[in-house]
């Protein structure tokens, strides 16, 4: 069995944006960039996963399936289902719990009107290893090629967190693909929050008052009204192709969000949920992935 390893580098054009993460192969023989680079990363975390399955997975745009950049998720999202078969994510990266907490760990299944799915095919039945990623004294076999499992650290909660997201898409995503008004994506990006907020604050006695009591309540409007305020930028953004405000658009969305959450969270409350400190704030939408991600209509268009 080979081993996928998760890479991040910061770009450092842009304070307040989040870091760029990739994927390769133990070799580094092979890698997949998820909209972004593919060099130069410093080592997140590795484990044991088949690179065949991986590769599947990446397909050959290595988007994992992520169709629209920033409307499916960012290079986290597509990141998170290349390291499918190795049971881990891409935590640790600057402002992942961010777009984890915006689009979930393995991405939002479509956009406004149905636009943009992004359907998650986890290539169950591939096992083994390209021969780029083949690592001396290692058999290439489908051993292990499974549901999440086998973690750098394992960590039983995280790896509870990844399955209960992926019986969620599994439950999902004929109903989505079925229906295209937005009450049903809508739903689906709350119960990714629900899960989420359990995952990052559940294990702690001292935070059930968040997850089970009156901030809870508070932490779901928020989560509610931003969602409701994407469908709007992406609609606008359908009509226009104004890219810049598409930008614009979502990096208030992003922004505001982190606010607002620290308007009911106590700052240790706050770090555990969103892994920054109060103030600390990020932006996810990379301006020059965005620049590749959609071109530009000529103006009058």
């Amino acid at each position: 069995m080979g081993t996928l390893v998760a890479f991040r580098y910061p770009t450092q054009l842009f304070l307040k944006l989040a870091d760029h993460t990739y994927v390769a192969c133990g070799t580094l023989g092979k890698a997949w960039g998820c909209w972004g680079g593919k060099t130069g990363g410093t080592e997140l975390r590795r484990a044991p996963g088949s690179t065949r399955r991986a590769d599947a997975i990446a397909e050959p745009n290595e988007r994992a399936g992520i169709t629209c950049y920033l409307v499916n998720g960012v290079c986290h999202q597509a990141a998170n289902r290349i390291l499918l078969p190795a049971g881990i994510t891409v935590q640790g990266a600057r402002g992942y719990s961010v777009s984890s907490a915006l689009f979930g760990a393995y991405g939002r299944p479509r956009g406004i009107l149905g636009f943009c799915r992004a359907p998650f095919d986890r290539h169950a039945g591939v096992g083994g290893d390209l021969d780029a990623c083949i690592e001396a004294g290692r058999r290439d076999d489908a051993e292990g090629a499974g549901a999440p499992g086998g973690t750098d650290g394992g960590d039983p909660r995280e790896r509870a967190y990844l399955e209960r997201s992926l019986r969620l898409y599994a439950g999902s995503e004929e109903r989505l693909a079925a229906v295209s008004g937005t009450d049903e994506i809508v739903r689906f990006q709350l119960a990714q929050f629900e899960l989420f907020l359990e995952y990052k604050l559940g294990d702690d006695p001292r935070n059930r008052e968040v997850v089970d009591g009156g901030a809870r309540g508070a932490l779901m409007e928020i989560r509610e009204k931003t969602e409701h305020e994407r469908l709007a930028a992406e609609q606008r953004f359908a009509s226009s192709g104004d890219l810049d405000a598409f930008r614009r658009d979502d990096d208030a969305l992003t922004l505001q969000f982190q606010n607002q959450v620290g308007k009911v969270l106590d700052g240790a409350r706050y770090a555990a949920l969103l892994d920054l400190e109060k103030g600390d704030d990020v932006t996810l939408a990379d301006p020059e992935i965005l620049e590749n991600a959609y071109p530009r209509r000529p103006a009058g268009a």
